[in-house]
């Protein structure tokens, strides 16, 4: 009988970690437009610093980044397993315009379970805000 519970409790753990999404499930689609959802702002700044401050500073908010793509605009972070939540995945997506640079952040939880996962969005926007020196704008 233990022996039955321990194996039950042994395969419902593993399904569980084999559910859990990747940050490559943020990656854009064909046509570079970032997965729905997420919040965007307006900065001033280049693609470029907007990519290299994200790089530095999203470790400062608990976010590891394992992916940067420069010619797609975009980069993904992930934060692990901890003591609330079984971890978040991070998109910041990049699209240059005439008044500066519009920055969609979108941030997903890794299990469907996970109902303690924290919105990375608007801290993400925080530190690039704080890091590039002004106050960022909600775009529409």
């Amino acid at each position: 009988m233990a022996r039955t519970l321990a194996a039950a409790l042994g395969m419902t753990l593993l399904a569980l970690l084999c559910a859990c999404a990747s940050a490559t499930g943020l990656r854009p689609g064909p046509d570079g437009a970032p997965p729905p959802g997420g919040m965007t702002m307006l900065y001033p700044q280049k693609p470029e610093a907007i990519l290299e401050a994200a790089i530095r500073d999203l470790p400062q908010i608990g976010l590891h980044v394992v992916e940067i793509d420069p010619a797609g605009r975009y980069l993904l972070a992930e934060r692990g397993v901890n003591a609330t939540s079984n971890g978040e995945n991070v998109g910041v997506y990049l699209a240059p315009g005439k008044d500066g640079t519009s920055v969609t952040v979108v941030s997903r939880r890794k299990t469907p379970t996970n109902v303690m996962a924290r919105d990375f969005t608007l801290p993400v926007h925080m530190q690039l805000g704080a890091s590039l020196g002004r106050q960022n704008q909600p775009r529409p």
